[in-house]
């Protein structure tokens, strides 16, 4: 701080965001444990989100992508597991597979205030603080009694409930020596359906796989289109929309209707369901122009959240030399996500061909494979329409058993018999912390601790189907029938027994466990005496010890549904020394401030009997604090940080299902503009082939999704980072405020491979392939099936394993930079009454740059565009956000809005496929006001968030809801009331 600078002169009395981050070296903002609770948010994410640091990630509204039901911080959008958060400058218990914090199990009622800290701060943290750290500060002198409650909901729908009550009780003793306190909590979060916001109730992307199931074309041995048209003239169907061979599927009375096709006069032909009532539940808008399922209208929007915690803190000074400190901690709570009933995605492979998490049909040829199910043309329930048109059949596809008429069928499917897929998890965590710390002689002190902690994730998945027991039914001679009653009717939607739904349901249990010990010790003192001041050095040590299980039950296998697992687990151990030493070369002038840290990291890998090779990194920084005038304070800072691969990089692997686009599409730029060239890529690129014939004619829906399958890597290397930051605080005439610039550079970069760069790569996007060679290892990793593309494989030259699974590796960069804005300003309003005032605080963030080096030699930049499904949670980067907060304390009564700018964004597929056509959402501001009444002992508070009933932009891709819904409210205008009694 500037001499002569007062504390009440540089925080911003009734701001948001507070400055005593006018002594600090790196860019700091901080908020009171009062404003993390002012809005009647139940979770600190909700509350940290809004942050221009933070991007929006893991939230209350990731229902899919889903997050296991816990909340993350994100800054800067380089992901939850490359910042640190901290409690009281330690680390907490983890949760997750990235050695993340779930911040669901941080109660709020200790809480004095939270820094954010932007910039690596490696050395000083160690590893994983590569974009910052959130430290979160507890009271460590409560006293008294404190008892909250609040209330919020949505108006006028009243559909979208939230509470909290919680209690802090403290005291000294000792003559003050010592001080304990307990606070306590209970949360409860209300879920809320997409069917009850009508941005959300119709799926703004599709989906090939339906209830009703969907002939797949089989490349080699085509059905006749004459006999297609034939069969559709006898439903008396308008020409025009004769369907294609790709573009089938089934009527619950034997018949096929036509799905038409997107854009194309050719509409949705002899479709029998009801619209309104039918489980085929037709998406509206695209309906009748084609067929989609609309998966959306059942899914969550809001999470449903029901959490107790407990956190307990103390510390007894027995003399100078000795004081005792603790913590402990404990939270439990139940979240749940539910998704549309099961799409069958996973893969099948002949006998012996296939993986533990892949099916197996002595229907597919050696080599061959394919998604959904396999069914032989003997299957008794076979239409008697479909087997006409099989019947014209006289070609051979070489993935399939047999040729012409009688080779088998490849149909998608959706299993709506198992119902809705839900996930409930029950999260438990327990943490304790003690140690000690005091004077050693005079000018130096030390501080020891030791902290142990346990994590328990038990998850509940239902809605999973058994493919190996379906393909069981479809090939049985009767259907099925001798091995569950009535058996299995894959045509149309058909009912199906308790009995057979009992056989194929796999209800997943799954148990993760995580264990966390860590010892640190430091010394701190008084070097030498210099011109400009004391001289002074921390030298200090810690191991930090992990370990992580995990049992995926009936997950384990060829189930479809949620994400298939496989067994993992291992350990993790960091042993680092670090050191700092502070020189002040001019009193109060010139600051300089040297950091270090050396750690070495080693793994085991306990599943697969793999130890890992240690490895020892460096992690050093220097900051420089210079005061030219009193006024004036200019920092800037450099960090070398380093992030050792977390478990789920080494050990975690499953299924998805990201979101594409398919270049080969009839409406799309590069087919309009490729000429011959594109048609021939088109017709003959795939790893089981192009379009072939349907090259002329075939249509992608928008919103397609993709299979792939993930594993992680034990041959994972640290990355490094380097942060970068210069700025300066400035004190004048009643205004405070700041400006930094931030510059972070991470390579060897850990990460999965971006599949839609492959197909990019494929298609002669971004300068990849301009000959469009149809035969580069890009295009062999795309896979199509009926003309779709239903996944991609990645060979082991673009980094995938032997399976042709996307494994994390080390690849590339990731650079972004910026600028961070602050200003403060508290004008006196003694006219209106004495000892009032209007205080003002302005934040903005511009975005410079976000670019990733996506394969090498091709970097693509993310600044200014929005995330679709798939991209990653966190992954939309606005250029500018800002916040504008304004009180007016009338004591005891104090008026405040909250204004929030979110600049509007291209879309992110469109820098990945340039020249094609995406939408992006516009600029969004949101308004929040709120009345205070604070009369000892009590604190009325009556406020409204979203003041104006903003609806979140729509945008194709998108994240999910046609939003992105952990950057965008997607409850609307909700009030909310809270009272605090205070003893």
């Amino acid at each position: 701080m500037a001499e002569g600078v007062s504390e009440e002169t540089i925080i911003v009395t009734g701001s948001r965001i507070v400055r005593p981050n006018i002594d600090a070296a790196s860019p700091i903002a901080v908020v009171t444990g009062e404003e993390v609770v002012a809005n009647a948010d139940v979770t600190l994410d909700t509350f940290l989100n809004t942050l221009p640091q933070v991007n929006p990630a893991g939230s209350t509204t990731s229902n899919n992508p889903g997050n296991n039901g816990q909340s993350n911080v994100d800054l800067r959008g380089l992901g939850s597991n490359r910042n640190l958060v901290l409690i009281n400058g330690r680390r907490p218990m983890v949760s997750g597979t990235d050695q993340s914090v779930d911040l669901n199990t941080i109660p709020q009622g200790l809480i004095e205030r939270i820094e954010v800290i932007t910039g690596g701060a490696g050395a000083t943290y160690g590893a994983d603080a590569i974009a910052g750290v959130v430290n979160i500060i507890t009271k460590n002198d409560f006293e008294g009694l404190d008892l909250r409650a609040t209330y919020s909901n949505s108006v006028p729908e009243m559909d979208a409930k939230e509470y909290q009550i919680s209690g802090t009780l403290g005291g000294n003793f000792a003559d003050g020596r010592g001080n304990v306190a307990l606070s306590v909590e209970y949360s409860k979060r209300e879920s809320l359906i997409k069917a009850q916001r009508k941005f959300a109730q119709q799926a703004t992307s599709t989906t090939g796989s339906f209830p009703t199931g969907r002939y797949t074309s089989a490349a080699g041995n085509p059905i006749d289109p004459d006999a297609i048209s034939a069969l559709f003239a006898g439903y008396g169907v308008d020409p025009k929309d004769y369907p294609t061979e790709g573009l089938l599927a089934f009527n619950s009375d034997g018949s096929l209707f036509g799905i038409g096709t997107f854009n194309n006069p050719r509409d949705v032909a002899n479709y029998r369901y009801d619209l309104e009532s039918s489980p085929a539940n037709a998406n509206l808008n695209f309906f009748p122009d084609f067929y989609s399922y609309n998966f959306d209208i059942v899914n969550l929007l809001v999470l449903p959240l029901e959490r107790k915690s407990a956190f307990f803190r103390g510390n007894y000074e027995v003399s100078s030399s000795f004081e005792f400190f603790t913590q402990a901690g404990y939270t439990e709570y139940t979240s749940s996500s539910a998704l549309a009933p099961t799409p069958v995605g996973v893969t099948i492979r002949a006998p012996g061909e296939n993986s533990e998490i892949q099916a197996s049909s002595a229907l597919i040829s050696p080599g061959g494979r394919a998604t959904g199910f396999m069914v032989p043309v003997t299957n008794p329930f076979m239409p008697a329409d479909l087997l006409t048109l099989l019947s014209t059949r006289t070609g051979d596809n070489t993935n399939y058993a047999g040729s012409g008429a009688t080779e088998a069928v490849n149909i998608g499917y959706r299993f709506l018999g198992t119902g809705l897929r839900e996930q409930v998890f029950d999260n438990q965590v327990l943490q304790g912390l003690i140690g000690a710390r005091g004077d050693i002689a005079e000018g130096w002190r030390y501080e020891a601790y030791y902290s142990w902690g346990r994590t328990v994730i038990d998850q509940e998945a239902r809605g999973n189907v058994n493919v190996q027991r379906v393909q069981e039914l479809l090939e049985a001679e009767d259907g099925g029938v001798s091995i569950c009653e009535g058996g299995f009717n894959p045509f149309g939607i058909q009912p199906l027994s308790q009995d057979c739904v009992d056989y194929v349901d796999e209800v997943g249990r799954t148990s993760t466990k995580f264990t966390q010990k860590i010892a640190q010790a430091y010394v701190t003192g008084d070097l030498v005496e210099l011109p400009g001041g004391t001289m002074s050095i921390v030298l200090g040590a810690e191991q930090r010890k992990f370990k992580y299980s995990f049992d995926p039950g009936a997950l384990f296998g060829p189930i479809a549904g949620f994400n298939t697992s496989v067994p993992a687990g291992g350990t993790n151990t960091f042993t680092d020394f670090f050191g700092e030493l502070y020189v002040p070369v001019i009193a109060d002038k010139l600051d300089v401030t040297l950091q270090g840290r050396r750690s070495k990291s080693d793994f085991n890998d306990v599943v697969n009997g793999v130890n890992g090779t240690p490895s020892t990194d460096w992690t050093y920084g220097a900051t420089v604090i210079f005061s030219p005038i009193q006024q004036l304070r200019l920092r800037g800072t450099y960090q070398r940080s380093v992030r050792a691969p977390n478990f789920g990089e080494l050990f975690s692997g499953g299924g998805g299902f990201p979101q594409i686009f398919d270049p080969c599409s009839i409406s799309s730029n590069f087919r309009n503009s490729g000429g011959a060239a594109a048609t021939d890529i088109c017709a003959n690129a795939g790893l089981t082939g192009g379009l072939g014939t349907l090259v002329d004619t075939f249509a992608a829906t928008p919103g397609a999704q993709a299979f792939i399958t993930t594993t992680g890597n034990t041959n994972l290397k640290p990355e490094k980072a380097d942060t970068f930051t210069l700025g300066g605080v400035f004190n004048w005439n009643g205004f405070t405020g700041s400006i930094d610039y931030y510059n972070i550079k991470i390579k060897d970069v850990i990460r999965v491979p971006d599949p839609n760069i492959f197909i990019a790569a494929c298609y002669g996007y971004l300068g990849q392939n301009e000959g469009l060679d149809d035969g580069t290892p890009y295009c062999d990793s795309v896979w199509r099936s009926g003309g779709n593309i239903v996944g991609i494989i990645a060979p082991e030259e673009l980094g995938g394993d032997e399976n042709g699974y996307f494994q994390f590796i080390n690849q590339g960069k990731i650079k972004t930079s910026g600028i961070d804005f602050q200003l403060g300003y508290n004008l006196p309003t003694d006219f209106v009454k004495g000892e009032s005032s209007l205080s003002m605080n302005l934040f903005l963030n511009y975005l410079i740059e976000y670019k990733i080096e996506e394969i090498p030699g091709l970097t693509i930049d993310y600044a200014d565009t929005v995330a679709y499904f798939g991209a990653g949670l966190g992954q939309s980067f606005p250029e500018w956000k800002g916040h504008l907060n304004l009180a007016w304390n009338m004591d005891p009564i104090t008026l405040s809005t909250r204004i929030r700018y979110i600049d509007g964004m291209k879309n992110r597929a469109s820098v990945q496929f340039e020249g094609e056509e995406f939408t992006g959402p516009g600029s969004v501001i949101y308004v929040d006001a709120a009345v205070e009444a604070n009369i000892d002992p009590v604190t009325l508070r009556l406020g409204i968030n979203n003041l104006f009933d903003k609806q979140p932009p729509q945008y194709a891709p998108n994240v999910q809801s046609g939003t992105d819904p952990s950057l965008y409210d997607v409850i609307g205008r909700r009030a909310y009331v809270s009272a605090r009694l205070r003893f």
